[in-house]
């Protein structure tokens, strides 16, 4: 098989990196509707070309989301999921819009984070197709339009895929040093709001109700909640508050965000937030917590360590180096793992520098990675698909 499929990503490569480049010039920044939802006709168009059902879940405040299925999929049959993001973290007026390249590296916006995902996905089903296998499987793609904001309007989706699935690959471009990834962070990001009593400030002691002073507690106290050597970090990202020098502040908030490498880690965490904002510091003072995104662990188990092992033979038998690495940042595998079947990410190819304007995609991994994860998704069907 991989002679063929070595065969057919040569010839296509070219074809590749057009529907690349057509896609990173597309700005679809989360809250760019227009833009994310031309994307996905995009690659709405690419698949029904080639036979593959579309099922188009449209949204009114962001992109519409995509599902991608084979016949047998859509009748019903458990099987493979793959999973991509089309937004982008690069607003319009960042002006970072154009798709370039020099003899070995691809740069622009998405160009590794991750719409070459997405290409390569399109590509794992037309290099099955052109095997003669594709229709004989049960596979899935998503592609959502909201997972930098963190899939608030696509986790459901998600989960009701991966529910209806044996196993399942997101392909994120791979870290730096091409590793898979096994397991990933939770994250929860809050709104920690104090309030307070305003007054002049001349005519007040030292016990005013001052909600900054109160924050200021706050804040340092949610700090103290790190601990690296358990895999916690803690970060106070935003604060505002107060109308003047002259004013004891009645309001002020900040946007707090934690992450965790185990749910039990992660539940102290959020357990201590609470009880710090239950017990202010000042007198007169109240602090209230509000949830505004929230990503559960990816957290390395059993299951997700039997498909790195199935994915570590090919690349033994096939000549491709394979490792594997936890990662800090999360991404749509850590809902993908709630559902129990084991999930491996950062199948796509390697790049680095996400969310910058130096973004970069290492030009010679694309048609790689495009061969080893056709491999991998045929070995995943027969291993976990096939009775």
């Amino acid at each position: 098989m991989i002679n063929e499929v070595k065969t057919f990503i040569a010839e296509h490569e070219q074809e590749m990196v057009s529907l690349l480049k057509k896609l990173v010039e597309i700005n679809s920044y989360t809250g760019n509707k227009e833009g994310v939802d031309a994307v996905a006709s995009v690659i709405q168009e690419e698949c029904e070309a080639m036979g593959l059902h579309v099922r188009r879940e449209q949204r009114e405040d962001v992109g519409d989301n995509l599902v991608i299925e084979t016949t047998l999929h859509k009748k019903g049959q458990k099987g493979i999921l793959m999973c991509g993001h089309m937004d982008t973290v690069f607003p319009p007026e960042l002006g970072f819009n154009k798709f370039t390249q020099d003899d070995t590296t691809f740069y622009g916006p998405g160009v590794a984070d991750m719409k070459c995902g997405l290409v390569e996905g399109i590509y794992v089903l037309k290099a099955l197709d052109s095997l003669g296998v594709l229709q004989n499987m049960s596979i899935a793609m998503i592609c959502n339009s909201d997972e930098e904001t963190g899939s608030i309007n696509s986790s459901e989706l998600i989960l009701n895929e991966a529910r209806n699935s044996h196993v399942a690959f997101v392909l994120e471009s791979t870290k730096e040093g091409g590793e898979l990834v096994i397991g990933r962070k939770g994250r929860m990001t809050f709104e920690l709001e104090v309030t307070g009593k305003a007054a002049h400030a001349g005519n007040v002691g030292a016990g005013k109700a001052s909600a900054i002073v109160e924050l200021a507690h706050q804040i340092q106290a949610c700090e103290a909640l790190n601990n690296p050597e358990e895999g916690t970090s803690v970060n106070v990202g935003k604060i505002e508050g107060g109308v003047g020098a002259n004013t004891v502040a009645e309001k002020a908030r900040a946007i707090v965000e934690f992450r965790y490498t185990q749910k039990d880690c992660g539940d102290n965490v959020w357990k201590a937030v609470q009880k710090l904002a239950a017990n202010p510091f000042t007198n007169g003072t109240t602090c209230t917590v509000r949830t505004i995104t929230a990503r559960p662990s990816m957290d390395t188990n059993d299951a997700i360590l039997g498909l790195y092992d199935m994915i570590k033979k090919i690349g033994t038998e096939h000549g491709f180096e394979i490792q594997c690495a936890q990662c800090g940042g999360g991404s749509d595998a850590n809902f993908i793992s709630q559902t129990g079947i084991p999930v491996i990410d950062g199948i796509g190819p390697i790049g680095g520098k996400l969310h910058s304007v130096d973004e970069y995609l290492i030009a010679s991994t694309v048609p790689e990675r495009a061969v080893l994860a056709t491999l991998i998704v045929a070995s995943a069907w027969d291993m976990y698909c096939c009775d």
